[in-house]
């Protein structure tokens, strides 16, 4: 059943490409036709004889114009119907495409000025001077950056990170004497030329430049080999600490935790209360809030039910 679908699909995807190959090119036709007949009946007879020297320009740049067009609009099409099923590969085929669509059109433009009587030697010189002229340029950097990210598979589409760079602020977030990462936590949903797409953690879509991404540091959540955890709980000094990690320990075990360390802390608030430190590791595909919830949850229990005993 599910063979068939893929096969539907596809052939709808075949069909609705070669429809607008077949429009685009009847427009192409068009628009020269149209060109044409402006020039032999509607401009001066003078000027008839200096438009049709760049006949052959017009037609290139047509061509080149629906060519484009159709290679972009037919890797965009295929880079979607194939992230259904696989998101990296959508992905990089897309990139792909697009560095190939930049470079065709750029050796069409290089045989159009040979055939208008320019060399290609001068258009290759002029074309790398605008290149060394963008290199200092975000757009440049963002099509380097972006072809490294891809090569290099720094982070690919679906990966959960958190982006840290400094030149985007954000409210650092404190528990007790405790900071979290300063930057931006979510997932990779697609890697374009110029940009990479991220869905937070609180639904919004970030459109971060590459070269941002590039130069920033990526903390990979759903890779790391553990995690550690660490909650504080304010304890009466009447409960024995001796008794509150024994309790604890024994609450906490759980599958996805390797080991718990308790310690006691300096308390500023009372000398009724000290601080307890619990600190676990755990594996790394747990959930690291999931895992604080329940270490909390457990001690805020075990210090109730140790209070009534007292």
């Amino acid at each position: 059943m599910g063979g068939s679908n893929v096969t539907v699909g596809v052939g709808r995807l075949v069909a609705r490409l070669l429809l607008e190959w077949v429009l685009l090119a009847i427009i192409g036709a068009l628009v020269y036709v149209l060109y044409i007949n402006i020039v032999f009946y509607l401009l001066p007879t003078s000027w008839k004889g200096v438009l049709l020297t760049y006949d052959s320009v017009v037609r290139s740049v047509i061509i080149v114009t629906i060519g484009a067009v159709l290679v972009w609009d037919t890797g965009r099409r295929v880079g979607d119907y194939i992230s259904r099923y696989d998101r990296v590969r959508g992905t990089v085929l897309k990139f792909i495409l697009d560095t190939v669509l930049i470079v065709a059109v750029l050796i069409a433009l290089a045989v159009t000025f040979e055939k208008f009587g320019l060399s290609v030697a001068a258009f290759s010189g002029t074309a790398v001077g605008i290149i060394v002229g963008l290199a200092a340029q975000q757009t440049l950097s963002n099509v380097i950056a972006g072809i490294v990210i891809i090569m290099t598979g720094r982070y690919k589409p679906g990966d959960r990170v958190t982006i840290v760079n400094w030149r985007y602020g954000i409210i650092r977030a404190m528990y007790p004497h405790e900071g979290l990462p300063n930057g931006f936590t979510g997932v990779i949903r697609n890697i374009t030329l110029m940009f990479t797409e991220v869905i937070s953690d609180g639904g919004w879509v970030y459109t971060i430049p590459n070269y941002v991404m590039l130069d920033a540091l990526i903390i990979h959540r759903d890779v790391a080999p553990f995690k550690r955890i660490r909650a504080r709980i304010d304890v009466p000094s009447s409960i024995d600490p001796w008794v509150f990690e024994e309790r604890i320990k024994e609450a906490l075990k759980d599958g996805r935790i390797k080991s718990i360390k308790v310690k006691v802390g300096e308390t500023w608030q009372s000398s009724n209360l000290y601080q307890v430190i619990i600190e676990v590791l755990a594996d790394g595909k747990a959930d690291g809030e999931e895992i604080k919830d329940l270490v909390l949850r457990e001690a805020v229990r075990i210090r109730n039910e140790l209070s009534k005993q007292q």
